[in-house]
């Protein structure tokens, strides 16, 4: 069995980063949404001077996903934490989706200390065939006070009794200390590095194409069977291709259509494929 995780650990090492960036960190017992939080107090913060804030959870009671998908968040039993960041300048001609970069970044985070996590495209991270984690990115605010508000979602250990979803599917998740191995790893010291990976991103879009260029490297779809859903429809069945350095994705439908889809396409691996 795990150690508890020690929210007080977490909350001392993020206060540490906050005064040196004078920035805002909250650690909570429970809260309805960690992005709406922020989205109701970031605007005071900026005002006060913060170079960006954060708020973790250790339940939410009302934390979602992509297209309002309810995202399952037991005490305790993961990362729940959402950034606000002061929306920097991309010079690039195409941004990418901030959501594929962050992800690139926490992924290369997770894999250096020994776990196998992959690219779901758009905005998931797979261990072991099935979703450990999401992120949810959204662009807030307008002019000069623009910030994006970065929500994530990290399973130490698989949620129980999940519900269907919205097209009526029973998400096949996991955690990622699901199997007991890297039960050593200093979870509180990786929840900071994982925090600080993600704000760091979302401040520096000068390197977002060097982080697009890692995403295709953990892309698990590539090469598989996979379903194209639209506004919760079922579609086109085809083969994933490469993510591009644009963010969307190739595809090649089964009746040899071959282009690209952007992130409003939803992508599932067809059945016989295990998922």
């Amino acid at each position: 069995m795990m150690v508890p995780f020690d929210f007080h650990a977490l909350r001392q090492r993020l206060d540490e980063c906050a005064f040196v960036e004078q920035a805002a960190a909250v650690v909570l017992p429970s809260v309805d949404s960690t992005s709406d939080y922020l989205r109701t107090h970031w605007p005071d913060q900026a005002a006060a001077g913060a170079s960006w804030s954060i708020c973790v959870a250790q339940t939410q009671t009302a934390g979602r996903g992509r297209h309002g998908h309810h995202w399952h968040s037991e005490p305790g039993s993961g990362l729940w934490f959402s950034c606000a960041v002061p929306v920097v300048p991309c010079t690039a001609e195409a941004a990418p989706p901030l959501s594929l970069v962050v992800a690139s970044e926490l992924i290369r985070v997770l894999n250096a200390v020994g776990f196998e996590i992959g690219l779901k495209w758009p905005n998931d991270l797979w261990c072991r065939d099935s979703k450990v984690g999401g992120l949810l990115v959204e662009q807030m605010g307008v002019g000069a006070a623009r910030y994006w508000l970065i929500g994530i979602g990290i399973n130490w250990l698989a949620p129980t009794h999940l519900p269907q979803d919205k097209t009526g599917v029973v998400p096949s998740v996991t955690g990622l200390f699901e199997d007991g191995e890297l039960s050593s790893i200093d979870r509180e010291a990786l929840a900071e590095q994982l925090i600080m990976v993600a704000i760091h991103a979302a401040r520096h879009p000068e390197s977002w194409s060097e982080s697009m260029r890692r995403a295709n490297h953990w892309n698990v779809l590539l090469g598989r069977r996979v379903q194209l859903w639209h506004a919760g429809e079922a579609g086109e069945t085809g083969l994933a291709g490469d993510i591009k350095l644009n963010g969307e994705l190739g595809f090649v439908s089964d009746a040899g259509d071959s282009r690209s889809i952007g992130g409003s396409t939803s992508v599932r691996l067809v059945q016989d494929e295990g998922c």
